[in-house]
């Protein structure tokens, strides 16, 4: 049956078409500030937080996953995917390039991996069996059907904190069942971590960093038990880019100090030299390399979290990051450099201005902001009726000013006082973690309030307008102004207010810069950029080494046919031009002693 190629507008009768047809509902990109996806998610990463720390599903699994073992091959690719399960336009797109045969880095074709590593977040955005069959299962299965192929390619999945908050419970059943399959590709891992052994003595270990906690005994049991020889080397996959916000005269976030942790007391212990440690979370391409006297034998820190999730900024992302693990001193610092970026910087800062087109991009947020007009109209025109002279002469008699002081009710200061509260809450001007000068704490507080202060006068200033306005064109007719108030008032919430909130984003997106992480991330989140993508493809090659080929994509693909009596290629097939991967780093060449070569 013919499938709409619109997904939005589609009727319930279409989407109940849709699931018949390929068993799963292709969904649009997750709207991150729409109302009622913050409240849920608010709700799940609570209870996923205060229940994982006493139900840890790390803790029960004991299956043994012997035979992850490919050190048979002389030659073997392998892709590294990450954060997927958005979108369908950018997640088909990833899962479609994964499943061709091969693909090009300038001018060199690169053979589909025999094995697919995901790196985390396979679903968004919250994990439940419905989510994972629309966002990730059917589009994979989709660009890779099921064949009769006997050297069937093979798939292992880290779980991320999306993964995590309802328990583990649905990547456990996903990704951990025996016989496991995704569309062609077959899953063999037992937990929602292993080791993997690749050929010429290299290995893949995957780190369950669960809701970014300790690593349980099991699992540094599992790993410590593995058969690593001195001088195997190791490629470690993480769930979060610990090192991003370890800096110097700030405290070092949790998430480095475990990863620190295991870096040390686990894979340098082992005897093996740690090459690679590479993660998603954030949704850009990102390498840091090592630097200076004490780079030492210090792995590359590289972050590809572009599987099909919203896009994440690259511009305020620090050029150096000094980093102090576990067992060494301040002495022994190592300095990274950020050596290459995906998008570019300026394509990066180019992209953060779309922030200002909020009311078009989130449309469930415009209307909350213009339902909350509408209530702060109630309030206003209820203490402009209750005045002596009513509601009209209230409004218009003493000029615009007069209709301020007269609007000015309990109610309606109240719902003011509650506004102010959250847009305070949630800007991002604090002072840094390790802040001594009293003087600058209290100057970044009251430039925190004052910014809060003339965002919620832009609000109300605007509501008072709209009612101005209205009772000017409307005159003497107070049920009229009412009728025709409100909607307005609606209709510029929805509009001016949403646009006010991303002006008022970008505003401190340009003046803090790297210094207000959360507002960069809801700079790129309340847009859900599907574009900009990335992925890795790796060869372990007949001579020992290790090259790494990072892909981009810049446009990922729009318009699919769907082409079922074409199977086993797969369901969808692009509409002209296919989309396109190009290169987005050099070649990343280690020898066969895991050292960097250039």
């Amino acid at each position: 049956m013919p499938l709409k190629d619109k997904l939005r507008g589609r009727s319930p009768g279409d989407l109940r078409d849709e699931r018949e047809e390929l068993g799963f509902v292709r969904q649009q990109a997750v709207r991150w500030l729409s109302p009622g996806l913050l409240a849920r998610s608010g709700v799940e990463v609570v209870v996923s937080g205060t229940f994982g720390k006493f139900a840890d599903k790390r803790e029960i699994q004991r299956e043994s996953q012997d035979g992850l073992d490919y050190s048979a091959a002389d030659e073997l690719w392998v892709d590294y995917l990450s954060d997927t399960g958005d979108g369908w336009d950018a997640t088909y797109t990833m899962a479609w390039l994964l499943a061709q045969e091969q693909l090009d880095f300038d001018g060199e074709p690169l053979p589909r991996g025999k094995v697919l590593l995901l790196g985390g977040d396979q679903v968004y955005p919250l994990a439940d069996p419905i989510a994972y069959e629309d966002r990730f299962i059917g589009p994979f299965a989709a660009a890779l059907p099921k064949s009769d192929a006997v050297d069937k390619p093979e798939l292992y999945a880290l779980p991320g904190n999306h993964d995590w908050y309802d328990g583990l419970v649905s990547f456990l059943r996903v990704f951990c069942t025996r016989e496991g399959r995704i569309g062609d590709w077959a899953t063999r891992q037992r937990r929602s971590y292993f080791g993997v052994r690749m050929p010429h003595d290299w290995w893949v270990w995957a780190v369950d960093i669960q809701l970014d906690t300790y690593l349980d005994d099991g699992q540094l049991d599992y790993f410590r038990a593995l058969p690593v020889k001195p001088g195997d080397k190791i490629i470690l996959m993480t769930a979060k880019p610990a090192w991003i916000k370890a800096l110097p005269g700030r405290v070092e976030p949790a998430s480095w100090r475990y990863l620190s942790y295991f870096e040390e007391r686990v894979v340098h212990a082992s005897g093996g030299r740690l090459v690679l440690t590479i993660t998603g979370d954030i949704h850009h391409y990102a390498r840091y390399e090592p630097a200076g006297a004490n780079a030492g034998d210090a792995p590359t820190r590289l972050t590809a979290g572009g599987g099909g999730a919203y896009l994440s900024g690259t511009h305020t992302l620090y050029d150096e990051l000094h980093l102090r693990s576990l067992d060494h001193d301040a002495a022994q610092t190592v300095t990274y450099a950020r050596e290459e970026v995906y998008p570019r910087a300026q394509d990066s800062k180019r992209l953060s201005k779309g922030i200002l087109k909020l009311a078009l991009l989130n449309p469930s947020f415009a209307g909350m902001l213009g339902a909350l007009y509408a209530v702060l109209g109630i309030a206003m025109l209820g203490a402009l009726n209750s005045g002596a002279g009513g509601l009209f002469a209230n409004a218009t008699t003493d000029g615009f000013g007069g209709l301020l002081t007269g609007a000015a009710g309990s109610a309606s200061l109240v719902i003011a006082a509650l506004l102010l509260g959250g847009i305070y809450g949630g800007t991002d001007i604090v002072p840094s973690a390790l802040q001594k000068s009293a003087v600058v704490v209290r100057l970044t507080q009251l430039a925190r309030l004052a910014i809060a202060l003339l965002h919620v006068a832009v609000h109300l200033a605007i509501a008072a307008l709209v009612l101005w306005a209205v009772a000017h064109v409307i005159g003497d007719h107070p049920v009229a102004i009412w009728v025709v108030g409100l909607p307005a008032l609606f209709a510029a919430g929805a509009a001016l207010g949403a646009t006010v909130f991303g002006m008022s984003l970008f505003a401190i997106h340009k003046l803090r810069g790297v210094k207000a992480w959360e507002n960069a991330n809801q700079v790129f989140t309340g847009q859900s950029i599907p574009d900009y993508k990335n992925l890795v493809r790796m060869r372990f090659a007949a001579d020992g080494s290790l090259t790494l080929y990072p892909l981009g994509i810049d446009r990922v693909g729009r318009d699919w046919d769907h082409t079922p009596d074409k199977a086993p290629a797969p369901r969808f097939t692009p509409r002209g031009a296919a989309p396109a991967v190009h290169a987005i780093d050099v070649p990343l060449r280690y020898d066969a002693s895991g050292r960097r070569t250039h």
